[in-house]
């Protein structure tokens, strides 16, 4: 390889290592909105996950400015859930 002027040699730089010329690869950046709505698109499409706990979880939590009351709101779904789960089917108490 012929040197240039200041010493350096063709295409490496003058510590002998390859220069790559051209933008370096950057990720954009997610902003949290973006990661949130992800995640919980990703929960909600899961068949591991249970969907009704899901969408409590992405109504009150996954998001980017909850709710000052979100944890107890998200408690308040959950309980309700659960207690609609723990009653008797009424077709289960007619039998």
């Amino acid at each position: 390889m012929e040197e240039d002027e200041t010493g350096a040699q063709g295409d490496t730089t003058a510590l002998g290592m390859p220069m790559e010329l051209g933008q370096p690869e950057v990720e954009p950046v997610e902003t949290p909105e973006v990661f949130l709505a992800g995640v919980s698109k990703d929960l909600k499409a899961s068949a591991d996950v249970d969907a009704d706990l899901a969408s409590i979880l992405s109504d009150h939590l996954l998001t980017a400015t909850p709710h000052a009351d979100a944890v107890a709101n998200a408690k308040a779904a959950i309980v309700l859930i659960a207690s609609k789960r723990a009653a008797p089917d009424e077709e289960q108490s007619d039998a």
